[in-house]
């Protein structure tokens, strides 16, 4: 692990309590890395040395999922090397891993075709083996995550790494349009089903951000604020 993944982890991993993602985002700039990326859950940073990102969300119910396939498949070609995950205040997810490029649309939908392709597993045997651990690990994800998401086939989740080798990513996800719109309609299903202190920064995502306004968001504040008391 290169000196600038560390102080950052050291970093993290010296207050007593999880730091906020905000915090870490500005910790990740006053240290040279670099705004490369924002998806509708986590924005990402490029570090200053090397080919290392740092994933940093506000609030991702499906991120510790995702770390526990890339730990889980270590190894496998079609996955990201992970070389942290650390969980932040209020639901908010760090990970530090390697830096991938983007593929062209065309070719990351051919992957996602060929991850389920049993004659692709047959002639692939890596290929099947992280089919088989996606899925294994979905399931889990079904089980436990309220409102949990079919595989993601968006073609921005197939990824390069330095060599060109295809890689999966951020394949499962809560459905947002689903909790967000609960987050109106029914606040008291959304307050049951994520503890408070997994939802702090719920609000703070990069999707609501572009597309929510502040009178929306702040109804949907309100609304779980008036349920989390109804509990009470």
């Amino acid at each position: 692990m290169d000196k600038v993944t560390q102080r950052l982890l050291t970093w993290v991993d010296a207050h007593g309590v999880p730091p906020r993602h905000d915090e870490v985002e500005d910790r990740l700039l006053a240290d040279g890395w670099t705004l490369c990326g924002e998806g509708d859950w986590a924005r990402a940073y490029r570090s200053p040395i090397g080919r290392v990102a740092a994933r940093v969300s506000p609030f991702d119910p499906a991120c510790a999922f995702t770390a526990r396939l890339y730990r889980e498949g270590a190894g496998n070609r079609y996955l990201p090397r992970l070389d942290a995950h650390r969980s932040l205040d209020g639901g908010g997810h760090l990970m530090v891993m390697e830096l991938l490029d983007a593929m062209p649309a065309e070719q990351a939908q051919r992957w996602h075709r060929r991850l389920h392709d049993p004659a692709a597993h047959r002639t692939d045997p890596e290929l099947a083996t992280v089919a088989a651990l996606i899925d294994d690990v979905h399931r889990r994800a079904e089980a436990e995550l309220p409102w949990c998401g079919p595989l993601d086939d968006n073609p921005n989740n197939v990824m390069r790494d330095a060599a060109g080798q295809a890689t999966f990513v951020d394949l499962f996800y809560v459905q947002g349009l689903v909790l967000y719109d609960k987050a109106l309609t029914a606040p008291a299903e959304v307050v049951t089903a994520i503890p408070c202190e997994l939802r702090r920064h719920m609000f703070e995502i990069p999707a609501l951000a572009r597309e929510a306004g502040p009178d929306e968001v702040a109804r949907m504040r309100a609304a779980i604020a008036a349920a989390d008391l109804g509990k009470r």
